[in-house]
This record gives C-alpha cells, structure tokens and sequence, in this order.
C-alpha cells in the first residue's frame, strides 16, 4: 500500500449565491435618506447599519480564511491525484515503483514495491484509509472538481460581502451627512429667526 498525504473527504458544494447563502440582510445603497430616517434617528440608522457592516465584515474574514484553505488545498489534491495516477499506469505496465520512505525528519529508504493495487488516503484527523487505486482516482478527481467549484462560489461570496461592505460604508456616510446638514439648517433657522 502507497500512502497519499491528500483529503480524501467529499468537498461540500454550494448552489446558492449571494445573501440567500450568507444569510445576511443585503446591503441596499439609500437613495432617499430622509425617508430612510423617518420615525428614527440617524444615531440609531446608523448604529443598525454598524451592526450590519460588522457583520459582512466577519463573514468577509471567514471566507477569505476558507477561500486561502481551498488554495493551499487544491495543489495537494491534484499531487496525490497525480501520484495514484501514476501507481495505475505502473500496475497496467506491470512495472516496479520505487519508492522514498521517510524513516525520520532526515532520513529516507528505497522500497522497491511491485503489483501496487490501493493507495492509503488522509481522510483527516490522524485517519488513513486504504482505496483500490481506480477508487482512489475517481475519489481525488471528484475532490479536486468540488474544490475547484467551492473555490469559485467562495470567489463570488467574497465579492457580494465585498460590496456589501462597500454599500454599507456609504449608507453610514450619506446618513451621517444628512444628520449634519440638518443640524446646520435647523441651528441656522433658529439662530436667524
């Protein structure tokens, strides 16, 4: 049995995307900020919006941390897939493989290993399980697509809490603005009268 240091968990796939996946309220640009306003104060407007904006913001970590795992994630799969592939052509060819083995941190043997019929996959948590290499294939292959697939929908999930953060950072611009502004015309009103 060869040993793959690769996943060899099923990927989780998204379909959705957008807000309905985060679940986060969407961040809706305010074209009418008096109206926004109307029966509360721009203090509570925009301690509500902080409330969301802190909100995309974690959900943009989380996602940028996951969409970096994905990344360092891929390569390893597709060498492992690489590897099993190349045990399967050695099988086919009837063809010794030779191997390097890692007694310790410095320190590797030959093996020279012939009818290579599984490979051992890292399934996670210090758990190796043992494939018939065409199994193991089909596994790394499925893998590596679900991957690739969850990397994408991550990439479009960043980019909806990237503008939702954007819109936000708006929202609380143009309502404290307002707030401002009528303050000003409501001390130039008093003051002038």
């Amino acid at each position: 049995m060869a040993e793959e240091s690769a996943s060899a968990e099923p990927s989780q796939q998204s379909a959705a995307t957008g807000s309905e996946i985060l679940h986060v309220p969407k961040a809706v640009f305010i074209e009418n900020v008096a109206a926004f306003l109307e029966g509360r104060t721009a203090d509570e407007a925009i301690k509500e919006l902080n409330d969301n904006y802190q909100n995309y913001k974690l959900i943009e970590q989380e996602l940028q941390q996951s969409k970096l795992r994905l990344i360092a994630k891929i390569p390893e799969i597709q060498k492992a897939l690489t590897a099993v592939e190349m045990l399967i052509n050695k099988q086919q060819e009837g063809q010794e493989v030779v191997l390097d083995f890692g007694l310790s941190e410095q320190i590797f043997a030959k093996a020279k290993v012939k009818d290579v019929s599984s490979v051992g996959l890292w399934l996670g948590a210090d758990v190796m399980l043992e494939y018939p290499l065409e199994e193991a294939k089909e596994l790394l292959t499925t893998n590596l697509k679900n991957a690739k697939e969850n990397l994408k929908t991550n990439s479009k999930e960043l980019d909806i809490m990237k503008d939702f953060s954007t819109t936000t950072e708006v929202s609380i611009a143009r309502i404290y603005n307002f707030d401002v502004t009528r303050k000003r015309t409501s001390k130039e009103g008093k003051g002038g009268g």
